[in-house]
């Protein structure tokens, strides 16, 4: 048993042996696991090999670390000081000069300057222009035209063009591309942050001030004016105007016309057209068309429409909408803080006054909010569309189509007229007319009017008047009135917030997409039947019939009676009122109020303010941000590439 234990033990340090002079070789360059040798690496014990390194790419993780800001708002208390003025009233007297008005009437004269018209009569001679008519006789000549018509025909030759069509056939070639597309398949990795909320208690503590309510009691002098009425008597004179009228003749001279009428004799001309017929023989050519029908074959060509379906690979561009959850930091915001004041005592007005403390600027982190979007994830598909085409078959066909020609055939046709023509005849009638002319003729009248004149009257009236003063009274009365003061208190309430984080997760996608490679050409022929219309000219000759007209000219002559009308200047003579007007000076008296004032010494009593300051401290309590950082783990994912040795085999 023992012997059989040491031949193990032997042929465990040779193995040993053999296996640590295998790792010393090339500098321990090859101390890897056994799994990391391949079956190509081992070369058979006959051949030598020689090692070569192969660089193989590994993923390698590290963990970092990276700061989170954590805000957190912290009760902090503090003692400010505020003024509260006391005002206090104290009675003084004091002596003003009171004014006390008197009023008296005085009596003033003056003069004034009172218009007073007079009313003449003036004779003015003018010339008027005094109308003359006067008629003669105009002898006028005029010419008319008159038309003369004339029948006549004529040859008219022309060129027709009839159409000739002809059908053939032409082969077109095209080509065609037909793609050939391929499949992949590619992986998309991305990083979706998901998020986390915690909720915190934090208490705050807020002041509410009590108003405490105090009932007083103040005197308040005032003083009230009494009115005194007092009557007196004013003498007051004044002016009134009497109207006297007088009636007065003036003469008034004017002229109307007279209208007289006169009759005379006027010869007219005139002329009358009297008709003339006679009968008149011509030959008109008549045209008559003759139908002849001819049979003609000809090939027609009608074209059906079938479908021809064909199908190809289309390549399409769809996706899909997935939701992003997002989270965004919220804004950094630096507030001012004012710190916590002291109170200074101040020697030269002996009070202690307030120093607010300076003001302090904080950087302060706003929570983040977290956005959910949707993201637009693009693929490619491959479908087969089919599409149907109508193609356009020919098919021929023969058909005998008659053809109508029309053959003319002209005849001479003789017809008979009335042919009317118009002999003037001249004649005289006498008009009978009317001229009237106006004969003017003088006339006076007596118009009476009426002159006016204002006679003045002086009279004096008595009025009782008023006058009226004040009597100054003195009264006291109590007023109540309320003060309120507001006493602090303190409170403390627990607020829930929010603190929202992220936590990141990576996703993969796996997106398969089409690819065109190449594109196969395909060679096609189609045939097409076309048509060519060729116009041959033919000659066509027609008679045409036309109708000439000339004029004729006419000599005449017409009277027309005419009137001239000649002004002859006239003089007359009008009487015209003048109105003159003279000032005339006049004595008036009035009466004018005037005012005295007096002044009166006279006490009375004011209130005179006086205010005095006091410093109440209080306690406030507010918020003070704290912000504490934390170092957070994350994983980083980087590539290091290593050389492996390999063994390969080398023939002597």
């Amino acid at each position: 048993m023992r012997k059989q234990i040491g031949v193990w033990l032997l042929a465990l340090g040779g193995l040993a042996g053999l296996a640590e002079s295998a790792f010393a070789g090339h500098c321990g360059a090859v101390r890897y696991p056994k799994r990391c040798v391949t079956a190509d690496q081992c070369a058979a014990p006959c051949v030598t090999s020689t090692v070569q390194y192969k660089p193989v790419i590994e993923q390698h993780q590290q963990v970092c670390y990276r700061p989170v800001y954590k805000t957190e708002y912290r009760p902090e208390t503090y003692t400010t000081q505020r003024v509260v003025s006391e005002t206090t009233y104290t009675t003084e007297k004091y002596t003003v000069q009171r004014p006390v008005r008197e009023y008296f009437d005085t009596v003033r004269c003056y003069t004034v300057m009172k218009p007073v018209y007079e009313t003449h009569l003036q004779q003015q001679s003018y010339t008027v222009m005094k109308p003359v008519t006067r008629t003669f006789q105009v002898a006028i000549p005029y010419c008319t035209m008159k038309p003369i018509y004339e029948t006549h025909v004529k040859d008219v030759t022309h060129t027709i063009y009839r159409p000739h069509v002809t059908y053939y056939t032409v082969a077109i070639p095209y080509c065609t591309m037909k793609p050939i597309y391929e499949r992949h398949v590619r992986t998309h990795t991305y990083v979706v942050n998901r998020p986390m909320v915690e909720h915190v208690q934090v208490p705050v503590t807020y002041t509410v001030n009590r108003p405490v309510y105090e009932q007083q009691v103040r005197a308040i002098p005032y003083v009230t004016h009494r009115v005194v009425k007092e009557p007196y008597t004013v003498q007051i004179p004044y002016c009134t105007y009497r109207k006297e009228y007088e009636t007065l003749t003036r003469e008034v001279r004017y002229t109307t016309w007279r209208t007289e009428t006169q009759q005379y004799q006027v010869a007219v001309p005139y002329c009358v057209m009297n008709p003339v017929y006679e009968e008149q023989t011509y030959c008109v050519p008549v045209t008559t068309y003759k139908t002849e029908v001819d049979y003609v074959t000809q090939q027609r060509v009608n074209y059906v429409m079938e479908p021809v379906v064909t199908e190809r690979v289309e390549k399409v561009c769809t996706g899909s909408y997935e939701t992003v959850t997002e989270y965004i930091p919220g804004p950094t915001v630096t507030k001012c803080v004012r710190m916590p004041g002291q109170c200074v005592f101040d020697p030269c007005t002996c009070t202690t006054r307030y120093v607010p403390g300076p003001v302090v600027q904080q950087t302060v982190q706003c929570p983040g909010r977290t956005v959910c979007k949707k993201v637009w994830v693009p693929r490619e598909e491959c479908r087969v569309v089919k599409d149907c085409k109508m193609v356009c078959k020919p098919v021929c066909t023969t058909v005998q189509v008659p053809v109508c020609r029309q053959v003319p055939h002209v005849e001479m046709k003789t017809c008979t007229r009335t042919v009317c023509r118009m002999v003037p005849e001249q004649h005289v009638r006498y008009e009978t007319r009317t001229q009237c002319y106006k004969v003017p003729e003088e006339h006076v009248k007596q118009v009476p009017y009426t002159v006016c004149r204002v006679v003045p009257e002086q009279h004096v009236r008595t009025e009782t008047r008023w006058r009226c003063y004040t009597v100054p009274e003195h009264h006291v009365k109590h007023q109540t009135y309320t003060t309120c003061r507001m006493v602090p208190e303190q409170h403390v309430k627990m607020v829930t917030q929010k603190r929202c984080y992220s936590v990141p997760e990576v996703k993969t996608v796996t997106i398969p997409y089409t690819t065109c490679c190449r594109m196969e050409r395909q060679e096609h022929v189609r045939y097409e039947t076309r048509r060519q219309c060729q116009m041959i000219p033919e000659q066509v000759t027609k008679q045409v019939c036309y109708r000439t007209c000339r004029m004729e000219r006419q000599d005449h002559v017409r009277y027309e009676t005419r009137c001239v009308v000649e002004k002859v200047p006239e003089v007359c003579v009008r009487t015209v009122p003048i109105t003159t007007c003279k000032m005339v000076p006049e004595e008036r008296q009035q009466v004018v109020r005037q005012c005295r004032v007096n002044y009166v010494c006279e006490e009375r009593v004011r209130c005179v303010p006086h205010t005095t300051c006091k410093v109440v401290c209080d306690t406030h309590c507010r918020m003070v941000p704290h912000t504490t950082c934390t170092m957070e783990p994350y994983t980083v994912t980087y590539c290091v590439k290593r050389y492996v040795p390999v063994c390969v085999p080398v023939c002597p």
